[in-house]
């Protein structure tokens, strides 16, 4: 990745910018109409697919991700720009209860990975 790339926001920290939960109300008929959606799309971010995950369950991804970030943030500094992707992906598809334990382990030194390589 180049350092120069620009890094989406998170899905939570877009809304929290634009300051809004849902772009209209949950009973609205705009759910369903195909411009409405097409103009949504472009402005909400998703992770893009991973081969790496073909199935639906995300545990795995959650996980690598997360483990990705830390890799990323340990060889290439706090700084690196690019790492930002990998926090963006666990932060928008893994439970925040997950993410917090993991980071709780990962103070304790008890993390069941290693970051140095």
């Amino acid at each position: 990745m180049p350092a120069d790339m620009e890094i989406p926001l998170t899905f939570s920290q877009r809304m929290a910018q634009e300051g809004k939960t849902l772009p209209f109300p949950a009973d609205s008929p705009k759910w369903f109409d195909k411009a409405t959606n097409e103009k949504i799309k472009e402005e909400m971010w998703a992770a893009p697919y991973d081969a790496r995950f073909p199935q639906q369950k995300k545990q795995r991804m959650c996980f690598t991700y997360f483990v990705d970030y830390n890799r990323c943030k340990e060889l290439k500094g706090e700084d690196y720009a690019p790492c930002q992707f990998f926090k963006n992906v666990y932060m928008d598809v893994c439970p925040r209860f997950w993410v917090d334990k993991w980071h709780e382990w990962v103070d304790e030194g008890r993390f069941p990975a290693r970051f140095d390589r």
